[in-house]
């Protein structure tokens, strides 16, 4: 996975218009601006989708506000508070690039070589967006110094759903589920070497506990360690109702996903066991 970390100033004014304001001051610059050149200001909203698509390239049709906010005093301080962010970003993306990496595509089971490109905004914006035709993520959002790893599997999960929800698929909730059990839970897992397996959506957490014992097979766990992993990761099944699906250690997310497709009656369907029901050696 390649990540290029950049800053577009276009597409940063254009968040610090349309955005919550980050500051006292940025809310009186829209104000003045907003007051003085309402229609212009009007404009420059459907500029959004232009940028994304002409990111390296863009020039605006008309650039009165873009160039209004630029010589603002309060800019100055927002570019240099945005170019902190980014290196941050790249800092901790480079020292963990390659950790990411190598348990990112062991979870997946193919090399994930796509390049995505990484446009950060202000991280008081609070901001994530994907773009789905362009692989461009923004994002503008608060990095918790003792917690870096929840940040980067924060960015590798909306990377990762992106490609998998492009998959034609009805089976929505089934998608949501292994892209939460593949990184919310399993590389986050493993990076910070402590179970993530309660981290999670709770309207998924139904489902995502019927497909955990076909993802334990999937990641080539033995039957005789479901118990250990039971235990980690707080989720329990009456490991004797299941049949050990053999070929699910050797396919990749892809064919998991697509035999959780061909299976959902049974997996669905399937009762949920009480914790003192079962029998854990």
């Amino acid at each position: 996975m390649m990540l290029d970390i950049e800053v577009n100033k276009y597409l940063l004014i254009w968040h610090l218009l349309y955005e919550s304001s980050v500051s006292d001051e940025v809310n009186k610059l829209k104000q003045k601006i907003w007051k003085n050149h309402k229609k212009e200001y009007s404009l420059v909203h459907k500029d959004k989708r232009e940028i994304l698509m002409c990111l390296d390239d863009y020039i605006p049709n008309d650039d009165l506000i873009y160039n209004l906010v630029e010589v603002s005093p309060v800019y100055k301080k927002i570019k240099l508070d945005t170019n902190r962010y980014r290196n941050s970003i790249l800092e901790i993306w480079d020292k963990n690039r390659k950790k990411y990496c190598k348990e990112l595509n062991s979870i997946l089971k193919f090399d994930f070589k796509d390049k995505y490109k990484i446009c950060v905004v202000h991280p008081f914006l609070d901001v994530v967006e994907t773009d789905f035709e362009s692989n461009i993520i923004t994002i503008g959002k608060r990095i918790i110094t003792r917690d870096k790893d929840n940040f980067l599997t924060y960015l590798v999960y909306k990377i990762v759903k992106n490609e998998i929800s492009r998959l034609k698929t009805d089976e929505k909730d089934i998608l949501d589920v292994v892209v939460e059990l593949a990184i919310t839970n399993e590389l986050y897992t493993r990076v910070t070497k402590e179970s993530k397996y309660k981290v999670g959506k709770k309207d998924l957490r139904e489902l995502k506990e019927k497909i955990y014992p076909y993802w334990l097979m999937y990641l080539g766990v033995s039957p005789d360690d479901f118990d250990k992993y039971m235990i980690r990761d707080n989720i329990f099944f009456d490991k004797s109702k299941y049949k050990y699906e053999k070929l699910l250690r050797t396919v990749d997310i892809y064919s998991f996903i697509a035999f959780l497709v061909k299976n959902k009656r049974v997996i669905f369907k399937t009762k949920l066991v009480p914790v003192e029901s079962i029998e854990v050696l």
